[in-house]
């Protein structure tokens, strides 16, 4: 009988090994197969990378061969079409493009047969004007016209004659280096640009031009989420990486970045992994068909031997089980008593924090009536008041139960800050309130009561000391400068409201601080207006300035409505000021352009190298500003706002005049208005 028993058990462990090496080997090939699939995807990527990007360097070497050659010969029509079609004749029958040559004024010459001159390629031709000799512009317009477009400019002996403007269609550059890729039966390749734009899809073609960072709900038919995507756009040149489709497959996806010029794509190729582990899972239904085979002889093995010992197996089993219950009912009976400990042990170090802390906290029941209150709401509170106190006392509003439970479905705070008397404290509070749920589903409020008496005694000193010491005139102005960083913050506050404590509460007191650090630079420059003094002044980089700017206004209800663009090269050369004042002038100009849109709008912030100088230019789809106050704004005191104290435009003028810089404006009213930041370039 010990054999046939230590037989079956041989017979188990055979079949645990058999499938266990069977499941090892599998994943260690599937594994094996992905990666050499993923490496072969890679090279497809940089493959079709290199491809593109050596047709549209070699793009830009013809335009601006040609460029050179019309300055040359010169713009006269006679035999202009012939010379033209007979030096690109290879790259319009290869790809297929539009081009167009224009003279001085804009007028075409020359354009390829079944191109149409439009207003995109008018503004091309204006932005050639300012280029250099030899100096190609790419601009790309994907989603609206399916096109990337090179412009250059023809300049004689130094002087503007005409441009090259060349497009070239997307469908034309697909067609011949994506459509020829499959990777397997089911994979494709794909691409999309640095901003996240889905340049080319060969599955989802009405998905171009869409953004994953504006996705809608039609754009998660293909995707669960594009957390991959956005590690790819933060990813280096080349990698591979994995998703999950809605249907629940995995997807392998290679990927290698091309940049020409400003513009950065990403040439991406995917394939469902199941097709790579295919012919593991035919050969693997083979070996289950043998492991099912052994594990049913063993079953069947097993029940002849527990028929013929069903007694004594009944008896050993029931004495088996007994022995592990009575295991478990001790095992249990430790862990109960171990959690008991744990538990009084946290509840007396909560106990020993919430009597410590000082600041009141209490607990009221869905009728306002007090439940429980800690060490200092007892001290607070003199017997008298102790004996009527309720929730209204604190908040004074009937319905405020109803909007404490309806917080809960909103997953939000409520908090104020008034003045109160408890009878033994008296003074102004910050008062927080948030819904509890007890066990029998009855709804509490718990209340965060924090004494802010000190805290608004010493800003009331810290203004009327403002006062006092500040000038006559100047002292609107100092409120004014005061009151945007101030904005930011109460920004900030109403995020903690609407949010649960996370990391990013961190980073919001990280932003007060510095807006408190800002405050006490703008009100030692406002001091003197006149005599504007940078505390330090070094070489920053345009970008990060504004990006910081950026940061700290965004939260402003003043720019809630509005869509703030920011196209500042990486590359531009850096310019030598104070940080906190140019963050001082790019905020004004951007809440200012905020003013000027209170139903909403755009403001773009590009930055550009221009003669030595670098531009930094804010331009906004506002009210404009009529002409006749044009030459008034940078004025101290000027102002056409109903709150303004007119010392914004002028300290940030004064500013950037410090810095050998200055500021042109050019507005048209009813359509908006462009203010251009112009500072020397640091010199290295």
């Amino acid at each position: 009988m010990k054999f046939k028993v230590g037989l079956f058990i041989f017979l188990l462990l055979l079949v645990g090994i058999i499938i266990t090496l069977n499941i090892f080997f599998q994943q260690n090939y599937q594994a094996e197969m992905a990666a050499q699939f993923n490496q072969q995807q890679l090279m497809i990527a940089k493959t079709i990378a290199s491809s593109i990007k050596t047709t549209l360097k070699h793009l830009e070497e013809e335009t601006r061969a040609l460029a050179r050659l019309l300055a040359f010969r010169g713009l006269q029509k006679n035999g202009l079409p012939k010379f033209i079609s007979d030096a690109f004749v290879a790259l319009i029958e290869d790809i297929g493009m539009n081009m167009f040559v224009l003279d001085e004024k804009g007028a075409p010459l020359f354009s390829t047969k079944g191109a149409s001159f439009n207003e995109d390629y008018h503004r091309l031709f204006e932005v050639t004007r300012r280029l250099k000799p030899g100096a190609v512009y790419f601009s790309d317009n994907i989603a609206g016209a399916g096109q990337i477009r090179l412009a250059t400019p023809i300049r004689k002996e130094g002087r503007f004659i005409g441009s090259v403007i060349v497009g070239i269609n997307m469908d034309d550059l697909t067609r011949k280096y994506f459509y020829p890729i499959k990777s397997g039966k089911r994979g494709y390749a794909w691409m999309m640009d640095s901003t996240g734009t889905l340049i080319y899809h060969p599955t989802e073609p009405e998905m171009i031009g869409r953004n994953i960072f504006k996705a809608n709900e039609s754009c998660y038919k293909c995707h669960k989420s594009f957390k991959t995507e956005k590690q790819i756009l933060e990813a280096k040149d080349v990698g591979f990486s994995t998703y999950i489709a809605p249907q629940g497959e995995d997807k392998l996806v290679a990927f290698s970045k091309i940049k020409i010029s400003h513009l950065s794509w990403i040439i991406c190729v995917s394939i469902p992994y199941s097709e790579i582990t295919a012919s593991i899972k035919n050969s693997m239904r083979l070996h289950s068909l043998l492991v099912l085979s052994i594990f049913l002889a063993t079953v069947i093995g097993a029940f002849v031997v527990v028929v013929i010992n069903r007694e004594r197996v009944k008896a050993e089993e029931k004495a088996r089980y007994m022995d592990k219950i009575r295991d478990y009912a001790e095992e249990l009976e430790n862990t109960v008593q171990e959690r008991t400990k744990e538990l009084k042990s946290e509840k007396e170090k909560l106990d020993a924090i919430v009597s410590s802390i000082e600041a009141g906290i209490c607990t009221f029941d869905e009728h306002q009536r007090p439940v429980w209150m800690n060490r200092v709401m007892h001290k607070w509170l003199s017997e008298e008041r102790l004996k009527d106190f309720a929730l209204s006392n604190i908040h004074g509003e009937s319905s405020l139960m109803n909007a404490v439970c309806g917080a809960i479905v909103d997953n939000r705070l409520i908090q104020e800050v008034a003045y109160l008397n408890f009878g033994n404290k008296q003074g102004y509070f910050q008062i927080a309130a948030t819904p509890l749920h007890t066990p029998d589903g009855q709804c509490q409020i718990l209340v965060l009561i924090q004494d802010v008496t000190e805290m608004k005694k010493a800003e009331e000193q810290l203004m009327q000391s403002e006062k006092l010491t500040a000038l006559a005139r100047l002292s609107a102005g100092v409120a004014h400068e005061i009151g945007n960083p101030l904005t930011s913050i109460s920004s900030y506050v109403q995020i903690l409201r609407d949010m649960d404590f996370d990391n990013f509460t961190k980073d919001a007191l990280d932003t007060i601080a510095k807006h408190i650090t800002r405050i006490a630079t703008i009100v030692r420059q406002m001091s003197s207006f006149a005599k504007t003094k940078a505390e330090e002044i070094k070489p920053f980089k345009v970008k990060e300035l504004i990006n910081s700017t950026v940061d700290l206004v965004k939260y402003d209800n003043r720019t809630k409505k509005i869509e703030i663009d920011v196209d500042v090269p990486e590359d531009l050369p850096e310019i030598t000021v104070d940080g906190n004042q140019m963050v001082q002038v790019f905020m004004n100009l951007i809440l200012n352009a905020a003013d000027a849109m209170p139903e909403g709008g755009r403001l773009t912030i590009a930055g550009r190298s221009l003669n030595g100088e670098i531009e930094i230019a804010f331009k906004d789809t506002g009210q404009g500003i009529d002409k006749e106050y044009i030459d008034r704004i940078f004025d101290p005191f000027f102002t056409t706002k109903d709150r303004g104290t007119g010392l914004g435009l002028a300290v940030s003028y004064s500013i950037v005049r410090s810095f050998d810089g200055n500021i042109i404006v050019e507005s048209t009213p009813g359509e908006g208005s462009v203010f251009s930041v112009r500072l020397p370039a640091h010199e290295a």
